[in-house]
């Protein structure tokens, strides 16, 4: 592509000479003018069409940016968050018996004005799910919905995914087989079914617009053909998409690996994601088009793809293999400057430290030093891995208010994303010797936070935090 763009800006310069007996001359005395005039703007030219073809074909995967996470392996790196947030609130939710949520709840949802939360009841087989609203001052405002079998309640299990219809002000809840939709006071509008196909029901749902909704089928059992599905609020299919990958399963394999996680928005843009499928997908009208490609080198899970003719090649995999993989049940978090992730890396390399994960099907904390977190920069297409801080902390070092090391759960929209702080965690972790360690920026945030401190206790709500990216 450089030798071509070349070739023909040298073949036109050449069409303003002539050869004679001198040597070459300008055909004209206006060309001769003009080349004058415009002979550094056409050098500029020249190397501004070399850079662009140079940069292309420096790109792999064609047009689509690469996550590089292969060459981040065992090189993990420390970073502040002053070095990507200007400023970061903290906002203690009300406690209440109607509202008492458990230490890690399950995903975070907000809008200007209100905080929306899935808390977990019980442990394993009898957990169950409810959907929390609190304002943003963290004044409980009413639970949503509740599980029974009557209009607007959930079944036993609870809420499974929940999103939101900004349009109208009003968010969705799905259980096994329905979407619940309700006004953001708890007043029930309506339900309708999810669609099915060969007996694999849709989960990790989205809302679209205009009352069309996407959602993925597992592909775990090898028999379905298609992967995600568009389909309206009366629960009919409106278009399937294929499932290009395919994954053999043996015993001791996990069969989640033929899921997907959870859609994320960044603005109107909605993203996809499959486990086992490396590449980051967007929902473009009614097509789904390639958008990032994560990229784990030699530690990259080996798939089978439907070929040509519509066979499937199935790639045999034990449980044994060991690889980079995406984890999580909201692993990606987007903004329009980075993509924050979540890695599982192989046993093979070696691993930060850090301190036990809470698991809800445990009800406890057990280590998981598996699990590291990195941060994607979209304009300067680079990819990082974190380390972990002194006290083996996960996340991105705090240095603006000396609170816990944070990392986005969800993106709120204008450049703002939210976590969620344990306080059990906050009340241990949090001493004068802990804040020592830092240098810290906000001299006024940080005061607040050690007043909330003085009279947090263990076993209040979470604590959510707000940062708003520079």
């Amino acid at each position: 592509m450089k030798m071509f763009v070349n070739s023909v800006i040298f073949k036109g310069l050449a069409s303003f000479f002539v050869p004679s007996e001198k040597g070459v001359r300008f055909a004209c005395p206006v060309l001769s003018l003009l080349f004058a005039r415009l002979g550094a703007l056409m050098f500029f030219f020249i190397f501004i069409s070399a850079f662009f073809c140079g940069c292309h074909e420096k790109m792999p995967h064609g047009k689509y940016p690469v996550i590089d996470i292969g060459n981040c392996a065992g090189n993990y790196q420390r970073v502040y968050c002053s070095d990507y947030f200007s400023s970061m609130e903290i906002i203690p939710l009300e406690i209440k018996k109607e509202c008492l949520l458990d230490p890690a709840p399950r995903s975070i949802t907000l809008t200007d004005e209100l905080i929306f939360l899935v808390g977990t009841e019980g442990i394993g087989f009898s957990q169950s799910r409810h959907l929390y609203v609190f304002n943003r001052s963290g004044k409980f405002i009413t639970q949503i919905g509740n599980i029974g079998n009557g209009p607007g309640e959930y079944s036993a299990y609870g809420v499974s995914d929940i999103f939101l219809n900004l349009d109208k002000s009003t968010i969705f809840v799905t259980d096994n087989n329905k979407i619940f939709e309700y006004e953001f006071n708890g007043k029930f509008i309506r339900s309708f079914p999810v669609p099915s196909l060969e007996n694999s029901i849709l989960s990790h749902i989205s809302y679209v617009n205009d009352n069309l909704f996407i959602g993925s089928f597992s592909y775990r059992y090898n028999n379905n053909e298609h992967k995600y599905c568009l389909f309206d609020h009366n629960g009919d299919i409106v278009k399937l998409f294929p499932a290009y990958y395919f994954i053999d399963e043996k015993p001791g394999v996990r069969n989640s690996r033929g899921s997907t996680f959870n859609p994320f928005r960044i603005d109107n843009n909605l993203y996809l994601k499959d486990y086992e499928n490396d590449t980051l997908y967007t929902l473009a009208g009614m097509n789904i088009e390639p958008t990032y490609v994560f990229d784990f080198g030699k530690y990259s899970y080996p798939v089978g793809k439907a070929n040509n003719d519509g066979q499937i090649e199935l790639i045999s995999v034990d449980g044994g293999y060991k690889r980079y993989m995406l984890m999580g049940q909201d692993i990606i978090v987007g903004t329009p400057k980075y993509l924050f992730y979540n890695i599982q890396v192989p046993e093979v390399l070696p691993r930060p430290k850090s301190r036990p994960d809470y698991f809800h099907g445990l009800g406890r904390e057990i280590p998981n030093e598996s699990s590291v977190r990195g941060i994607y920069d979209i304009k300067k297409n680079t990819a990082i891995l974190l380390d972990t801080d002194v006290f083996q902390q996960k996340g991105i070092i705090n240095d603006i208010n000396g609170g816990l090391s944070f990392f986005p759960k969800c993106y709120v929209g204008n450049g703002v994303v939210a976590d969620i702080w344990n306080a059990e965690n906050m009340k241990e972790i949090l001493t004068e010797e802990y804040f020592s360690t830092l240098k810290i920026k906000d001299k006024q945030a940080h005061q607040k936070l050690k007043e909330l401190l003085k009279i947090l206790k263990e076993e209040d709500n979470p604590v959510v935090v707000i940062a708003k990216l520079k």
